[in-house]
């Protein structure tokens, strides 16, 4: 494996492995373990070609001109984090309880890895030669994935066997170690703050039709929906609880369809289909929520990642526009 065709690999690989890790932030469960076993290998690959590209690191920055060389030392150590967390992640090392946990450090790692992988790129251009098309570069590619692959099935058979079954999810999200409410943690997405909301005045606004209610805490008291709903946060962790409130769908007309757009009281917001299934939770555990977790209202989506799960809700728009018309990861 020459330099030039290794840079050539991990500039296909690198952002591959960021596209496959962002897309296990977007699926929340079922056929996302493919996705899991192919964004380990790729990260594995880059392990595997670090002998090669080693080489070419030491060349370059003999030569390079300063800004190059800065560009290749951050790529490097970013590199180098994205790959040290992931393996700590996966070794169980969540970090649940700090601001910044273990795996929001690999993403970020990983994306800043991934753009700087592409900004190398641009200035200092690879070619691909019609040689690269060759039987002994397939080889080569084949021995590399091949390799990758071992490791990164050596990795989660060891995982399996070495953790007790139903602890990790195939997000790649561990069970937090207590099932109490207390445990979980008051994570919020990138920079939602905790709002000042007082309960008694606190108004539900639902709009559907061109009509709109607004309901109090105590009106959707008089509803006691349960459902038993895994959360399954992005920060690399899950929790399974019984949360209790108000389906959604009975705040709106029996032959409602369509979506609905939830609102948070800081401006975050999510768009969902409607379905008997979304839950507007007041309580979790048989306890009332806390601020930290929601209170007075947050929306339950089993099956959704934590980021879709609105805390603090103050209103709730529906109409017939399809849920998928947005950002596939919250912008805000």
């Amino acid at each position: 494996m020459n330099g030039r065709l290794t840079n050539l690999v991990l500039l296909g690989v690198v952002p591959l492995a960021a596209v496959s890790g962002l897309c296990m932030f977007i699926f929340g469960g079922g056929f996302v373990w493919p996705i899991a076993f192919l964004h380990g290998v790729l990260g594995l690959a880059v392990v595997v070609l670090v002998p090669w590209k080693s080489i070419v690191v030491r060349r370059a920055l003999r030569r390079a001109r300063r800004p190059s060389a800065v560009v290749s030392l951050l790529l490097t150590a970013t590199t180098v984090v994205a790959l040290v967390t992931g393996v700590a992640h996966r070794a169980g090392v969540l970090l649940a309880e700090s601001p910044v946990t273990t795996l929001q450090l690999h993403v970020a790692a990983g994306v800043v890895a991934a753009v700087l992988t592409l900004w190398h790129a641009h200035h200092r251009r690879i070619r691909a030669r019609r040689t690269d098309l060759s039987r002994r570069t397939f080889l080569r590619l084949g021995v590399v994935a091949s390799a990758a692959g071992v490791l990164e099935a050596t990795a989660q058979a060891s995982s399996a066997l070495a953790m007790p079954s139903g602890i990790r999810r195939s997000t790649g999200s561990f069970k937090l170690a207590s099932p109490s409410v207390a445990a979980i943690p008051t994570t919020s997405w990138l920079f939602d703050q905790l709002p000042e909301i007082d309960a008694t005045t606190w108004r539900l606004t639902v709009t559907t039709g061109g009509a709109s209610r607004d309901w109090s805490l105590e009106g959707l008291g008089q509803w006691d929906d349960r459902l038993s709903a895994v959360l399954d946060c992005t920060g690399g962790w899950w929790t399974q609880q019984e949360w209790s409130g108000v389906r959604v769908s009975r705040l709106l007309p029996d032959s409602a369809t369509g979506s609905v757009e939830v609102v948070s009281a800081t401006g975050y917001h999510r768009r969902l289909p409607l379905t008997d299934h979304l839950l507007l939770a007041t309580s979790v555990g048989g306890n009332n929520l806390s601020v930290g977790h929601g209170a007075p209202a947050r929306l339950v989506v089993p099956g959704r990642r934590g980021y879709h799960w609105v805390k603090w809700v103050t209103r709730i728009d529906h109409d017939s526009r399809p849920w998928w018309l947005q950002a596939p990861l919250p912008l805000q």
